[in-house]
């Protein structure tokens, strides 16, 4: 049974402008999306005062060599996507500019604002990419406050909310949707006003609790974050106990996690009551085993594991999957040489993981009525 996403969303209401149709969640999650690609090759920076419409930077972005080879986490529809937004008279007249991106030891950042027909502004995070920094990243909010790309985040949306007046709707997907909302939370009250939402789409949620801060109170009507029924990512960390459980048709937590698995209703997703009783134990298992370290050993247990993961000199999670072999053999080299003690404790937070998840499954297998 075909089910319908953003794609076909795109293709039954694309004809309608914005003055027509209002900005919508699907639209959203569209524009979220489309931040993955590497716009940063061909779009006007964040000190330019120019912008580039949609068709336009389409254009000039399909002919860069390479565009749309994304790595193992570009979602396979993404580039598809763009080239139907941009043929649709939907997203025609939608402007692009502020582009802003930061790949360095220790941070994985892009962003870009979309300039909407109706005066509006659009800033969109992208989320992990490819590049180990970026999950290494990932890991890391988990213990700092804030990671590199949340104080870049949060910078970038001051900067486009003082050189471009008008509304503001900031969102990403994964670790952008996370970004979204950090920015938004931290950023100066005057700009705070002109926000009408913040969009995390299946982002994580934060190290510590965020969510109780008067900061996030101050914007939590406006907050807006969506997690599918069995995904684990949007259920990571602190989490907004609010967030829209939507229905996704993907297997497994990449599946869940992929856009064009989400089901489109409307202008909405398809809102369920609740999460899959497995989603909820798989979170539940793996936030014990987050919750059972404390911040000094998740920092020691994220140093651990991406020095075997680089040991390699892989920077991608493509280079480890096309020389797997190498790579294991490197790490385990690599792990052999690591002090004693390291070691042990690498073995301990490895086995208080399988004994945390271990514990979620024999849940899972057992007889229940919403199984």
């Amino acid at each position: 049974m075909h089910y319908k996403n953003c794609m076909d969303y795109l293709q039954v209401r694309g004809v309608l402008p914005f003055r027509i149709s209002p900005f919508c969640p699907v639209d959203n999650l569209i524009l979220s999306t489309c931040v993955y690609l590497p716009f940063e090759q061909v779009l006007p920076s964040l000190e330019e005062d120019s912008w580039l419409p949609l068709p336009q930077a389409a254009a000039a972005l399909m002919a860069q060599p390479d565009w749309d080879a994304g790595g193992l986490i570009l979602a396979k529809d993404t580039p598809k996507l763009l080239l139907q937004a941009a043929q649709s008279t939907r997203f025609q007249d939608v402007q692009l500019g502020c582009c802003e991106s930061v790949l360095d030891d220790g941070t994985q950042f892009a962003a870009l604002t979309y300039r909407l027909p109706d005066g509006t502004l659009f800033s969109a995070f992208r989320g992990t990419d490819d590049t180990l920094v970026g999950w290494k990243e990932c890991f890391a909010m988990s213990y700092a406050f804030p990671v590199p790309a949340q104080a870049k985040a949060q910078e970038y949306l001051i900067q486009v909310a003082q050189r471009h007046p008008g509304k503001l709707r900031v969102g990403g997907h994964s670790k952008g949707g996370n970004l979204a909302v950090w920015a938004a939370v931290h950023t100066p009250s005057p700009i705070q006003r002109r926000i009408l939402q913040v969009y995390s789409n299946d982002g994580p949620g934060f190290g510590r609790d965020l969510i109780s801060t008067q900061t996030y109170q101050t914007l939590a009507d406006r907050i807006v974050t969506y997690i599918p029924q069995t995904s684990l990512v949007g259920t990571l960390l602190h989490q907004d106990p609010r967030a829209i459980v939507i229905r996704s048709h993907g297997i497994g937590i990449i599946g869940q996690h992929d856009p064009f698995s989400w089901e489109v209703q409307g202008t909405t997703f398809l809102p369920l009551p609740h999460r899959s009783r497995r989603g909820e134990l798989e979170a539940a298992g793996f936030q014990a085993w987050v919750d059972g370290m404390d911040a000094q050993e998740r920092e020691e247990f994220t140093n651990i594991l991406f020095t075997l993961l680089t040991a390699s000199q892989a920077e991608t999670l493509s280079d480890l999957s096309q020389s797997w072999a190498d790579s294991a053999l490197a790490a385990a080299k690599t792990y052999a040489d690591l002090p004693q003690k390291t070691r042990r404790d690498m073995l301990d937070y490895l086995w208080r993981f399988c004994l945390s998840m271990g514990t979620a499954a024999a849940h899972f297998e057992a007889p229940s009525e919403d199984a």
